[in-house]
């Protein structure tokens, strides 16, 4: 199946040019002419699309306003979002990409380097999709909880960090976490476990890291898991608390709207930076950062 672009732009030469060009690349490509008609078409569509590119200038809803409706519904929210604007100033940009958007393309661009960006998402999307699926059939057990007993706890009880690490004769091993009062309805420590060895065993993260770390998501009801995968560098100072090897930080918080998973990722990748980098680090501080999400 030939993968589905799905432009929202205003500009009908480009949109043209875009036709012509997707299509000689053996690209499906939908359009929209702004973001109110795109919201219209995504939800009518019979699969989603497997990358969605916008401009920002648009009449009736822009890109901004567009980008938020997308990202609050669950099923669209994962899917690589890329503005393509004529906006080029830094502040733009920033703001572009702080809102979440996987990248910000400015105009003029090459229509060669467009394509390779959007190659290498939508094949990275597909990977991740397809290690959550079967990351969440094998999860689907260790949460086991009724709802009604959740209600006495407020939702601070919900946060916490987890460090794990590899052991070739243990398997994966919790080295430390915050706060030490787990809820046992909660079934936390089964939880990271098993994320850490099913990642591991599923995905060959050896050889995956060779190229980069790996973050997924993982939703469950009132919560959400946060595992970022990563490795020390060959020639990293190994301390005790550092480790060695692959590594796992996990972090448990409450269901999130999408664009605060953000910030989430930024805390675990600055640990994972200060593991990698040998810095001093303290657990409590970065969880500390989770509960100031709102």
């Amino acid at each position: 199946m030939k993968p589905l672009v799905f432009l929202v732009e205003d500009d009908d030469v480009l949109i043209k040019n875009f036709e012509i060009y997707f299509d000689m690349h053996d690209y499906d490509l939908v359009t929209a002419l702004n973001g109110k008609k795109g919201l219209e078409i995504l939800s009518k569509l019979e699969r989603p699309p497997d990358i969605i590119i916008s401009d920002i200038l648009m009449p009736i809803m822009d890109g901004y306003e567009f980008y938020m409706k997308v990202s609050e519904k669950t099923e669209w929210s994962r899917i690589p979002f890329f503005f393509l604007s004529g906006k080029t100033e830094p502040d733009d940009v920033r703001f572009g990409k702080m809102l979440g958007a996987d990248d910000y393309i400015t105009k003029p661009f090459s229509p060669k380097v467009l394509l390779e960006k959007i190659r290498i998402k939508i094949k990275d999307s597909r990977e991740i999709k397809k290690t959550s699926k079967k990351v969440e059939e094998k999860l689907k057990d260790i949460l086991k909880f009724e709802e009604p007993s959740l209600e006495k706890f407020s939702r601070a009880d919900f946060y916490y960090l987890f460090r794990m690490g590899w052991d070739e004769n243990e398997g994966p091993i919790i080295l430390e976490y915050f706060p030490k009062n787990l809820i046992p309805s909660l079934n936390l420590e089964e939880l990271t476990t098993q994320l850490y060895s099913t990642l591991i065993k599923i995905y060959e993260f050896e050889q995956a890291l060779e190229k980069k770390q790996f973050i997924m998501r993982i939703v469950k009801n009132l919560i959400d898991a946060y595992a970022l995968i990563d490795k020390m560098e060959e020639n990293a100072i190994i301390t005790p608390k550092s480790g060695k090897g692959t590594f796992m930080i996990c972090a448990i918080t409450p269901n999130f709207h999408y664009l605060n998973s953000k910030r989430i990722r930024e805390i675990l990748t600055q640990i994972a930076f200060n593991l990698k980098t040998n810095k001093e680090w303290s657990i409590k501080d970065y969880w500390e950062d989770l509960t100031q999400i709102e």
